[in-house]
């Protein structure tokens, strides 16, 4: 049987410049608008979605769906927890789509899988993909979240899993959950009707106190990282449930593989020991820890230390240290090779040098003191502006 020539002409050029394919003259046969936008896709798939790219008969959809969309490794872990805190066999609803890569995960732990999305294109792609990938069953339906909700009847679900749209006019991108499309808040008592859990992909950027205070039976709070920065903030809610909330923190490497989970109620937290270096500790050959994203995100600041038997270098400057190199530790780790106080004499030697400048807890922003010091990015050495315990301002000088 002859192939379609636009399907040819996709796999023979997946992996050109779509900018320069764009501009080329094609035969007429080509729809090249559907071209571009599956080569496109695939290329972008390649590493955020690994599993549909190495797939044959996949159908990409425009930019925006691929950009918004959970990458794999994110949602292999989601599903891996969704499966740990609800069980396996669940009946499990995403009445928010998209592409459907959370979907899909979830499912594999499900006895039941429903896919609801507003977009019939989406759709169309979600039942050719699901098929493709092994998971005929998953039932797709098409519509608002709000109709699909309205339509069902008190416990039809264990799960409800929902990603609402975070961007506004003209692209704006938006972090309040009222803001976001559907409004989980207006929403809620109608989703833990038809479920006992549901789950609900939130900005980033959310502000976590907030987010718990918005939104009823919070239960637990999953800040997800990739690669050292912050993804996601995954919010699971449980009918009746009014205690405090979990907060879990994790990074995940380019390999798939999780890092340091950092877990703990703020209560708990709060009543750690909160273990603060002198600076007379901070001496050369030393170590000095700086959590990624996420965890400072958690601000689980007294776990950490309490896990990784390190301290702070004061209550409010995030960073950690300790006489050893951390066994393992959330973020990145650095050998302290001295001490410079901030002012003019002693920074004086720094100015037109290299070195990878930050702050933390520090009354200048790093472009700022960049600029003063008229530093050049780059290089093997590591300064990191902050406050000591003592209240004295210093750049510390670092080596990987």
């Amino acid at each position: 049987m002859e192939k379609d020539p636009t399907e040819l002409f996709i796999r023979e050029h997946r992996t050109d410049d779509v900018r320069k394919l764009a501009l080329a003259s094609h035969p007429q046969d080509i729809d090249i608008q559907y071209a571009l936008t599956q080569i496109s896709g695939w290329q972008a798939a390649k590493s955020k979605l690994p599993l549909w790219a190495g797939t044959d008969g996949i159908i990409y959809p425009g930019h925006l769906s691929i950009e918004q969309c959970t990458s794999q490794h994110i949602a292999q872990y989601k599903a891996s927890r969704v499966e740990a805190l609800t069980g396996r066999n669940i009946r499990m609803a995403d009445i928010t789509g998209g592409m459907g890569v959370d979907c899909f995960f979830i499912s594999k732990s499900a006895a039941r899988t429903c896919y609801n999305e507003m977009s019939a294109e989406l759709c169309r792609n979600a039942r050719t993909n699901f098929n493709i990938l092994g998971r005929p069953d998953i039932e797709v339906t098409c519509g608002s979240a709000e109709d699909f909700i309205a339509h069902q009847e008190a416990d039809s679900f264990d799960l409800i899993y929902l990603d609402p749209s975070r961007r506004g006019d003209a692209g704006r991108k938006l972090i309040s959950i009222r803001e976001c499309q559907p409004d989980v808040t207006a929403l809620q008592e109608s989703l833990i009707r038809i479920s006992n859990h549901v789950m609900v992909k939130l900005s980033p950027m959310i502000d976590i106190s907030r987010a718990w205070t918005e939104l009823r039976h919070v239960k637990h709070i999953m800040i997800i990282g990739w690669s050292g920065e912050c993804k996601e903030v995954t919010l699971l809610l449980e009918r009746g449930y009014n205690a405090e909330p979990v907060i879990e923190a994790v990074d995940i490497n380019p390999d798939g593989k999780t890092g340091m989970t950092v877990s703990s109620a703020r209560s708990a937290d709060s009543a750690l020991n909160l273990p603060i270096a002198d600076p007379e500790q901070l001496q050369p050959g030393t170590y000095i820890s700086e959590p990624s994203a996420p965890y400072m995100k958690s601000a689980l600041f007294r776990t950490i230390a309490a896990l990784t038997d390190t301290a702070l270098l004061h209550p409010d400057t995030h960073l950690f240290w300790s006489r050893q190199r951390p066994d393992i530790f959330p973020g990145r780790t650095f050998i302290l090779q001295g001490i410079i106080p901030f002012d003019k004499r002693s920074v004086a030697p720094l100015i037109k040098t290299q070195a990878n400048l930050s702050v933390r807890n520090f009354p200048q922003s790093a472009p700022q003191l960049q600029k003063n010091l008229k530093l050049r990015d780059g290089g093997s050495r590591y300064l990191i502006a902050t406050t000591l315990s003592d209240g004295s301002h210093v750049l510390l000088d670092l080596r990987k």
